[in-house]
């Protein structure tokens, strides 16, 4: 199977466990996402943040940990249940079990809105930067982090990444990655104004030695990348 959203199910327990072969690469991609999202709100940020497709909260937490008060998303029961329980003594932290595209959310409540990993796995991904338009405030910003549309980022990801068990079989389908220029088309129709992207790179040595991917920042955009828009 390709895509098969059915993993985030069946590994939810190992969504908090870093040694775990379902999310080990998640937590080392994670590292740099929460470093880029700390490089532009901080590393204490108040702010109102909504997480769409937010997994197991390994986003949503650390960022309520900062100081935001945080509302995650996800279809998969399993996962919301052990981001809550994880992150059960964390009071400005809530998970809500329903479609991503479709939050029970008021609209412009939200001064952040983060996406990572999401929008690679819905065929209407678009709907995804609309319900983000929705339900952020004018000026609020929106991170979104997801792979690129090439020949490269299909050998790292599905090729290599899957291949090599980094990351489950069957996760991704390299007919639904979204290339950086279609992103920022999307937002650009929805109400976003695009302020740039960043990439992220493997580092082979890491990577092999540490059994999980390694990343790192970099300039291209080639692989997996990160997007930034504000809401106009």
């Amino acid at each position: 199977m390709k895509n098969d959203l059915a993993i985030y199910d069946h590994h939810a327990a190992d969504w908090w466990d870093p040694c775990s072969r379902f999310s080990a690469s998640l937590h080392a991609l994670n590292r740099v996402r929460l470093e880029e999202v700390r490089g532009v709100v901080g590393d204490r940020y108040a702010g109102f943040v909504v997480d769409l497709g937010c997994g197991g909260g390994l986003l949503s937490e650390p960022l309520a940990r900062a100081g935001a008060t945080v509302v995650g998303v996800d279809i998969s029961g399993g996962s919301v249940r052990a981001a809550s329980a994880h992150g059960a003594d964390c009071p400005h932290l809530h998970y809500l079990r329903g479609d991503a595209t479709r939050p029970p959310l008021p609209d412009a409540c939200a001064d952040l809105v983060v996406c990572a990993d999401v929008v690679e796995h819905i065929p209407d991904w678009e709907s995804l930067v609309a319900t983000a338009a929705r339900v952020a405030k004018p000026g609020a910003r929106f991170y979104v982090n997801t792979i690129n549309r090439t020949w490269f980022a299909r050998v790292v990801t599905v090729w290599l990444g899957e291949g090599l068990g980094y990351v489950p079989r069957g996760t991704h389908d390299h007919r639904m990655f979204v290339a950086p220029k279609s992103l920022a088309a999307a937002g650009d129709r929805h109400g976003w104004s695009f302020d740039g992207a960043t990439g992220q790179r493997v580092m082979p040595l890491r990577t092999l030695f540490g059994r999980r991917l390694a990343l790192a920042a970099t300039t291209s955009l080639s692989a997996t990348y990160s997007a930034w828009f504000t809401r106009r």
